[in-house]
């Protein structure tokens, strides 16, 4: 990625002295190659962060959010009277 920098660099800054035209290109070509490289180091730092959180135990709220809405679909698929000896588990628990 340095390389195609400095070399883009090298080449536009000989001609940069030609003619304003080259200045006019040298700042497109280089907006672009900045665009072009910049989503690509996001994508290397979300991986990096992704990965390294992975590791660290830690879930990304999108999956804890498909699992709650997981949980909640599963609960409503549970008889009533499963319902209710749960809440009063849950109730045992608090009290404890």
């Amino acid at each position: 990625m340095a390389k195609d920098l400095n070399s883009i660099f090298k080449k536009y800054l000989a001609a940069l002295g030609k003619n304003e035209a080259g200045a006019v290109e040298l700042t497109k070509n280089l907006r672009g190659w900045i665009v072009e490289n910049g989503e690509v180091v996001k994508e290397k730092l979300e991986s990096q962060i992704d990965e390294t959180a992975s590791r660290m135990g830690f879930v990304k709220s999108s999956d804890l959010d498909v699992l709650m809405t997981r949980i909640a679909d599963l609960e409503s698929r549970l008889p009533k009277s499963a319902k209710v000896s749960k809440k009063k588990n849950e109730e045992k628990k608090g009290k404890k």
